[in-house]
């Protein structure tokens, strides 16, 4: 907007100018730089300050105009409102979303019982897979007989065994009962979940050793039990997205089920976005990689074109050369009279080497179809400071059509 030197003046005395440089989107320096081009007086420091105190400090009167000083510039007002627009609304936090909306059903199976009945053959095959790793004699001596199946991924101590059971029996009753569903394959548990699989573990966490030179050397198992959730999908972006769910000293991991639950639902949904989103960049990819391609062996065909094109054009330019000359040589000879016999022939000759040559005609011809009429009509470059004459010389033998000055009767 453009505003008069007298407009300008009474701003900067009715505003701190810092309210003014945020209206315009100026810089302090940058609006006193516009009050001394048009000779504006500006309010001296502590002005604002006494003016809030009720005092009345002086006003310094704009000075009379002059010719040399500008009388009107132009300051354009920016639009604060989206700057200053306040986003109330905070972003959805999907984890927690999911954990209401397990949280309000039956949470029946969520809640972890205090005695392990032992029912799923993959908890019953995993209890049994440790007792025979144990070190209990009696074990030993009575190993269980049946074949053990796959086991789930578990490294506790035998004083957690049971409790660890625990835990992870209801995860797998919870995950069936939300429509999921368990996986143990080459020694590694996995849950799945609307096709993506997340690998899952429970460890227990050992103490340091104080005594040892190495900070993480570690001894006895110290009961912490920790539930791990692995992104489950391999991006080296995402892979510190992995997840561990533990004792505290005010909570356990029993009273965290529904947690464990979202977020392996949560988990799930990112990797197929995720895996959707890779997809889609990469069918981009082959897309733009397949039009690149195509448009380079378009552009060696349109050159392979073009050169063919320019190639007939230049033999059909040296065939109107060669039959122009041919006439030339024609009228030349007949200026003295008739044309001997020998001489008809040998015109009625170029006349079928241009007929030859002449990519409409292309008559064929015994002798010089075995030449490629590109290399004959194509100049040769001369040699440094020489002239190729050889094909041009009296030296270099008798040429008819070199020498139509030469009177033929």
């Amino acid at each position: 907007m453009k505003i008069t030197r007298k407009e300008l003046y009474d701003l900067v005395w009715a505003e701190p100018m810092t309210s003014i440089c945020a209206r315009f989107g100026l810089s302090d320096n940058g609006l006193r730089k516009h009050c001394k081009s048009m000779n504006i007086p500006t309010p001296p420091v502590g002005y604002w300050s006494k003016l809030k105190h009720g005092k009345s400090p002086e006003i310094l009167l704009l000075p009379p105009e002059q010719d040399v000083v500008k009388q009107s510039t132009v300051l354009n007002e920016v639009d604060q409102s989206a700057e200053n627009e306040i986003n109330l609304i905070a972003p959805v936090n999907r984890f927690k979303v999911r954990e209401l909306e397990i949280g309000s059903g039956d949470t029946a199976c969520f809640i972890v019982p205090e005695v392990l009945y032992a029912k799923d053959p993959i908890i019953i095959d995993t209890k049994e897979k440790h007792r025979l790793e144990s070190e209990n004699l009696y074990v030993k001596r009575n190993p269980y007989k049946s074949k053990i199946g796959p086991t789930l991924d578990l490294y506790v101590s035998e004083k957690s065994m049971d409790r660890a059971l625990l835990i992870f029996a209801t995860v797998i009753n919870a995950l069936r009962f939300r429509g999921h569903n368990i996986k143990v394959t080459d020694h590694k548990t996995f849950a799945v979940i609307d096709g993506e699989e997340i690998q899952i573990n429970l460890t227990e966490r050992r103490k340091q050793d104080p005594s040892s030179a190495n900070p993480y050397h570690s001894t006895d198992f110290c009961g912490e039990l920790h539930f791990n959730i692995f992104y489950g999908y391999r991006d080296w972006d995402t892979w510190k997205e992995n997840d561990t769910i533990k004792d505290t000293p005010h909570t356990k991991i029993e009273d965290k089920i529904v947690s464990i639950i979202a977020n392996l639902e949560v988990r799930a949904e990112k990797i197929k976005e995720k895996r959707i989103e890779d997809e889609l960049r990469r069918i981009k990819q082959e897309k733009e990689e397949r039009e690149r391609k195509e448009f380079e062996e378009r552009k060696k065909s349109e050159l392979k074109e073009f050169k063919s094109l320019f190639k007939m054009a230049e033999r059909l330019h040296k065939t109107l050369i060669l039959r122009q000359y041919i006439d030339t040589y024609e009228q030349f000879i007949k200026k003295d009279g008739e044309i001997s016999v020998e001489i008809s022939q040998k015109i009625q000759w170029a006349r079928e080497k241009a007929d030859w040559l002449d990519p409409f005609v292309d008559n064929d011809d015994l002798y010089m179809d075995y030449y490629d009429k590109d290399e004959i009509i194509r100049p040769k470059c001369p040699k440094e400071n020489t002239w190729d004459n050889q094909s041009y010389s009296s030296s270099s033998g008798y040429s008819f059509w070199a020498s139509p000055y030469t009177k033929w009767r």
